[in-house]
């Protein structure tokens, strides 16, 4: 059966919802044109004579503050760009909950050039000598983005970002045949480095702010005017409660990928009631049911982590006067969790790394009980998560990936 009969329902809501997805990288960025200009200045060198300078650029900001956007935006204006002597730049985009290893960074950033890397059978030296001699051989130049480079920074001391910034010197070439974009949510984390990488990131930082009520307004409309929406289903009633909810102004986190989730599940709700247009109460239904952690988090973990995440989220539903448990009952409860979807339970060391890794990720607490509390153990739990919606979403994506063959 043909699939393009017209049969398929066609949306009032929505001309294009893809275009409010998280990976959509829209032509046109409002209140991030500083940002933008002043990561063009840094890498204005490197473009107009390619090889001259090594360029480290830092985006710093809180989730959904456009940091993203800004840095995919730049890379596919600059992709195949045609610089001086024939050069062409090219860019690669990795995310590191993702591509979580110095190793399979290089094979993203491989992948994104048209060199087909094994998974087995190099090591991260020779991928990098790999690499870099792709990029001599073609006369191609790469500008990186290395996405929440946070997780990076958190493992082995920080190894995988030393390299990266001192991959010039790994490969002795003094040409500079990369630049790279690290995008960070904080930079706590520097003062447990070597000093060599901190001083390497402590410099060319654009830092990027929560977006106020007014800001986030903008924003939507602006998704409006490039089809994600029929205009004529959203009005400034709407727009404007979804900025007094997010706005940083207003009390909320300024986070524009709230903002446009809590516009898509609005639009969702409309859609279900066979509406036309989008009411104040999809709204208030939207914001009950959203999930503070980022969806492309979520989407990117692991399918063990998945399961271990929702076996925290049902236990504490159950135990409603905690807010922590102890590794020992989580990992009882993970073993259930496994039973029920047909998955075979991993042992104890890898299931204490998927807790390390959702730590890491700032997605769930992990901490030491007290001195004085019986038995010593981890503590795990999360805050400010409404359970009942994260264990709904964890579950459609378990069956997904167990559907898609994941692990």
């Amino acid at each position: 059966m043909s699939y393009g009969g017209s049969w398929l329902p066609s949306s009032k809501i929505f001309r294009d919802e893809s275009k409010l997805q998280i990976d959509y990288v829209p032509r046109n960025l409002p209140h991030r044109e500083e940002q933008i200009r002043r990561l063009r200045d840094y890498f204005r060198p490197f473009l107009m004579n390619p090889g001259s300078i090594f360029v480290r650029v830092i985006l710093l900001g809180g989730v959904g503050t456009g940091k993203t956007a800004v840095a995919r935006r730049f890379g596919e204006d600059i992709d195949g760009l045609r610089a001086r002597g024939g050069a062409v730049i090219r860019f690669s985009y990795v995310n590191c909950h993702a591509h979580r290893t110095l190793f399979s960074i290089m094979q993203k950033m491989g992948r994104d050039l048209g060199l087909s890397i094994p998974r087995r059978g190099f090591s991260r030296e020779e991928l990098m000598h790999l690499l870099w001699n792709h990029l001599r051989s073609s006369n191609e130049y790469l500008v990186a983005a290395i996405d929440e480079a946070d997780y990076l920074a958190r493992t082995r001391d920080g190894e995988a970002l030393y390299d990266l910034t001192r991959i010039s010197e790994v490969v002795g070439d003094k040409l500079h045949r990369a630049g790279f974009i690290f995008i960070f949510r904080d930079l706590s984390f520097l003062v447990t480095l070597d000093r060599s990488i901190q001083s390497t990131l402590q410099h060319n930082i654009i830092k990027f702010h929560p977006y106020t009520a007014s800001q986030l307004v903008d924003i939507l409309w602006m998704r409006v005017e490039e089809g994600a929406v029929y205009e004529s289903a959203v009005d400034d009633t709407v727009m404007e409660m979804i900025g007094e909810l997010v706005g940083y102004d207003k009390g909320g986190p300024g986070d524009a990928r709230l903002a446009l989730e809590l516009l898509y599940r609005a639009g969702k709700y409309a859609e279900e009631e066979g509406r036309d247009v989008i009411l104040p109460e999809d709204v208030r239904k939207a914001y009950s049911d959203v999930v503070p952690i980022p969806r492309d988090v979520l989407a990117n973990l692991r399918l063990g982590e998945k399961l271990l995440l929702l076996a925290l989220t049902r236990l504490l539903q159950r135990k409603k006067f905690v807010s922590k448990v102890p590794m020992g009952l989580l990992e009882l409860e993970y073993n259930e969790v496994c039973e029920e979807f047909g998955v075979k339970p991993r042992r104890h060391t890898t299931v204490w790394e998927y807790v390390r890794n959702l730590h890491r990720m700032g997605v769930i607490s992990a901490e030491k009980s007290r001195r004085g509390q019986r038995g010593r153990t981890t503590l795990v739990g999360l805050s400010a998560v409404p359970l009942q919606t994260l264990e709904r979403e964890l579950i459609k994506m378990i069956k997904e990936d167990i559907r898609r063959g994941l692990s």
